[in-house]
Order: C-alpha cells, then sequence, then structure tokens
C-alpha cells in the first residue's frame, strides 16, 4: 500500500476471513482538505448477519479454549502494528486529521495494549477451600462481542476494547465511525493473516448498521464509546435480548487549579490535557477552574500557548493541531463561541493565520468572563475551546465541578499532595487525577466513568471482567474427608 497521500484507499469488510465489498460504497474524507481519501462499504443487514455468523462458529472452536493461542495471536497483533506503524499513521491521519505523530502515538499504545495482554495469563480464583468443600471460579468469554468505536481516538479506543475481549476468548464485530472507518479495515486486513478466521469482523457504514448490531439477536454484548445520547439509545435496543453492555459516554472533565500551584509549571500540561487531538477527547479538562490569586497569570500563559499552537494539515511536519473532524462538530463549536462572545465573554483565539485550505479549521480558543451556567461551560464542547473561571473557596470550586450531568475525569493541581487528594476526592468523577489529567491509557489502569458518563471499565483487572462470564463451582469433599 502506497503512502502516497493521493493514493485512494480502497478497503473492504473482513468477514470469515475474506474480503466483503459489500453491493455499495461511501467516500472517506480528509478534513483538513476536503478531499476524498479513500472508499469503504456500506454493510447491509445481510453482511451483519454472514459478519456474526463468522464470529459464531469462531466461537466454538480452539479459540474460546485455548489461552496460549490468544496470546500468541495478540502478540503478532503487535507485531503487525509495530511493522506498518508509518502506513497506518499517514492513513489515520488523512481520514482523523491529527497530525502524523499523533497518529503514531496511537498504533503505539494499540501494540503496547497487545502486548500487555499477550504477556497476561490466568490466575486462579479460590473463593473457600476447607475441609468441608472447595468454591472457585471458572471464567468463559460472553460470546460474540460488537465493538462500537467513535472517530476521535479510533484505534487507541478499539484496542481497549479489542486486547482484553480476545483476551478472554471472544470473538468480535468492529464497528468504526462512518468518518474513520479506512484505518480499521486496512488493520483488520493485515490481522487475518494473524487470526482464526472469524475472530475479528468487521460492518461498516452509518447508524443504521451500528443500530442492527445492537440489536442483533446472536450479539451477547456491546461495548460502544460515544455521546450519552447515543449511549442511551444503544441502551434501550439492548434490552430486549438483555445484553450485557460497556458505555464510555460523554463528559465534561473538571480541573481545578489551587492557590499554592505554579502557574508556570502547570499551564503547559494543562493545555496539553484540554487541547489533544484538538479538544476532541472524552476525557480532556473542558472546564478550568483556577483560584483569583493565580488566575490572571494562569489565563495569560494559557493564551499564549494558544497563539503560539500551530494548527495545519495533520501530514505537515510542523503541525501541532489539526482540523477538527467534521463538519458537524465545526458547526457547534463555532456556534458555541459565538454564544459565548454575545454573552460577553472573551474568547482569546488569536495567533497565526489558520492554513489557506478548506477544512474544518480551528484555532485554540481561551474562553473568559462565563457565567458558571454558559452553554460553553455546562456542556461538552469537544472541541478545541477551554472556558477558565476563578474561585476564591475551594469548596465552590468542587460544587461548580460536581454540578455536571456527567462524571468521566476529574483533577485537582497543587503543591501540596496531600490537600489535592482530599479535593479530588470530593469530585463525582470515575477517573480522578493530582497534577495530570487524561493520561495516554494505561493497560494495567481502568477506565470508565459514572452519572451520565456511562458505565463499566476498560482495561485493567475490571475492563477483563467486562468481557468475561465468572461461573461459580463448588466441590463438596467426601464425607471420610471431613474428619
Amino acid at each position: 500500500m502506497s503512502n502516497n497521500e493521493s493514493q485512494m484507499q480502497d478497503l473492504h469488510n473482513i468477514s470469515a476471513g475474506k474480503h466483503v465489498r459489500g453491493s455499495s460504497a461511501y467516500s472517506v474524507f480528509n478534513p483538513a482538505t476536503l478531499e476524498i481519501v479513500g472508499h469503504a462499504p456500506l454493510s447491509t443487514a445481510s453482511d451483519l448477519d454472514e459478519a456474526v455468523t463468522s464470529a459464531t462458529m469462531a466461537l466454538k472452536g480452539q479459540w474460546s479454549r485455548d489461552e496460549a493461542l490468544r496470546r500468541e495471536a495478540l502478540a503478532a497483533c503487535a507485531d503487525i502494528l509495530d511493522r506498518h506503524v508509518d502506513e497506518l499513521a499517514r492513513l489515520l491521519s488523512l481520514e482523523q486529521g491529527k497530525p502524523v505523530v499523533s497518529a503514531a502515538g496511537e498504533l503505539r499504545i494499540a501494540s503496547r495494549i497487545c502486548r500487555h495482554y499477550a504477556a497476561r495469563t490466568t490466575r486462579s480464583e479460590i473463593i473457600r477451600d476447607t475441609n468441608a468443600d472447595r468454591v472457585t471460579v471458572l471464567r468463559a468469554p460472553v460470546g460474540v462481542v460488537g465493538l462500537i468505536v467513535p472517530w476521535n481516538f479510533p484505534i487507541t479506543i478499539l484496542f481497549m476494547k479489542l486486547g482484553p475481549a480476545m483476551w478472554c476468548g471472544n470473538t468480535v464485530i468492529i464497528k468504526p465511525a462512518p468518518t474513520t472507518p479506512l484505518t480499521t479495515l486496512r488493520l483488520a486486513e493485515l490481522f487475518s493473516a494473524a487470526l482464526p478466521t472469524g475472530v475479528l469482523n468487521t460492518i461498516t457504514g452509518e447508524g443504521d448498521i451500528g443500530e442492527a448490531l445492537v440489536a442483533h439477536p446472536e450479539v451477547a454484548k456491546i461495548s460502544f464509546t460515544g455521546s450519552t445520547a447515543t449511549g442511551r439509545r444503544v441502551m434501550q435496543s439492548a434490552a430486549s435480548t438483555l445484553k450485557r453492555l460497556t458505555l464510555e459516554l460523554g463528559g465534561n472533565d473538571a480541573a481545578i487549579v489551587l492557590e499554592d500551584a505554579d502557574p508556570d509549571l502547570v499551564a503547559p500540561r494543562l493545555f496539553a490535557s484540554a487541547f489533544t487531538n484538538a479538544g476532541q477527547l472524552c476525557a480532556a479538562v473542558k472546564r478550568l477552574y483556577v483560584h483569583r490569586r493565580i488566575y490572571p497569570q494562569l489565563v495569560e500563559n494559557l493564551q499564549r500557548l494558544a497563539r503560539e499552537t500551530k494548527v495545519g494539515i495533520g501530514t505537515a511536519a510542523t503541525t501541532k493541531m489539526g482540523p477538527v473532524n467534521n463538519r458537524m462538530q465545526f458547526d457547534r463549536i463555532r456556534g458555541l463561541v459565538d454564544e459565548a462572545r454575545a454573552a460577553g465573554a472573551k474568547v482569546c483565539d488569536d495567533g497565526e493565520a489558520l492554513p489557506d485550505l478548506p477544512g474544518y479549521f480551528l484555532r485554540p480558543a481561551i474562553v473568559t468572563g462565563l457565567a458558571a451556567d454558559a452553554r460553553l461551560v455546562v456542556e461538552e464542547q469537544f472541541g478545541p475551546i477551554l472556558p477558565v473561571l476563578p474561585f476564591t473557596e475551594t469548596e465552590d470550586a468542587i460544587a461548580q465541578a460536581n454540578a455536571s450531568e456527567f462524571g468521566l475525569g476529574g483533577s485537582v493541581w497543587s503543591n501540596d499532595p496531600q490537600r489535592a487528594i482530599d479535593v479530588a476526592a470530593g469530585l463525582e468523577a470515575g477517573s480522578l487525577y493530582v497534577n495530570s489529567h487524561a493520561i495516554p491509557p494505561d493497560p494495567e489502569i481502568p477506565f470508565g466513568g459514572i452519572k451520565a458518563s456511562g458505565f463499566g471499565y476498560e482495561l485493567g483487572d475490571w475492563g477483563i471482567d467486562e468481557f468475561g462470564i465468572r461461573r461459580v463451582m463448588r466441590v463438596e469433599h467426601p464425607a471420610e474427608a471431613k474428619s
């Protein structure tokens, strides 16, 4: 496959180990240039049925019973990722918009997750062992699982699901986002040489095929990452078949900066946490509460960093931030900024002019002078905008941070770690941080949210629990052994 940007990527789904072209296809666009970079199939209900049949047959084979086989396959997948990182990173940059270096980071995280699970062995679980009986835990895969992945981190989020799903012995059907299917399809093609037939299958298209996947009676579990509104629909649709669910939904993460923090030290880390991937990260800092004592200096530092950020096409070596991925998100973000300006807020989004390209480019914006109930504060913006609000009393900052329907992540920044720990413990979020926020996914650390940010976990031991079934086996010892 050529790395030439002009090379069109016409890719196919994988089902039963074979390429599935589909009866029709749709175009995938580069969000920086709005040029077509490839085509993907529009999967039909029949295509989905064939993928489910393929996955069901594979589940009955050696895959679900042989841990050594699965670990070997995961290691082979990591090797494939490492060998093809340059090719895949460029393809991901073209369809998603992010800088190539960031896209390569996604591939390396995916490889790390695969190697983590390739090295993991089953741990025996004994509930009780007495003279009377022995009670142990047996694990089994859930079955055929559907993995529905968003467009912001298509590969990282896929492997947060795929690694533990395969380790547990499940077979999978992957549904990538309509705007970013190409890298996933290419990976599925590459992985077909390392995985038994039917273990990994893909379907592509719009929301209708995703809805069909959720409703399919032979799919035992759905792991979905996306908006809270769509998550609610997934939950409703899954109810009729009593599917197991993991839902990683929206977030409006708050960061609280206490008065003893050093504005020069924390500003670059806060900026990176807020503007990684042009702010298109569910666990990005989306609301920043800063003590009035250091508020002016921290705002000034953040504004300087925003002005210095090079925005451009993802395949350019100098680009630090790419475009927003799609028109709907682009229009929504601009609407929020316009509304904030109209209400009297100050929006600092100046700096070097945007590239002379037709894509969805926005400069990073630091917004001050907002009311606590402004839409830009209350809603998840999911873009390169950061509202910064001052506070005087720490309890007020905690209350404002918790005044949200979301509960994905939250952080506290301070030179006094114990004080920060005490404050962070009061935040209503599934992932809490002190002097950091939204670190790259670590396969050893569970990740998940509460409230309207969803339920269930990915990665870590808790993530494995999401893709396995625990069964209790009680063995009563013979009567003569009890004496």
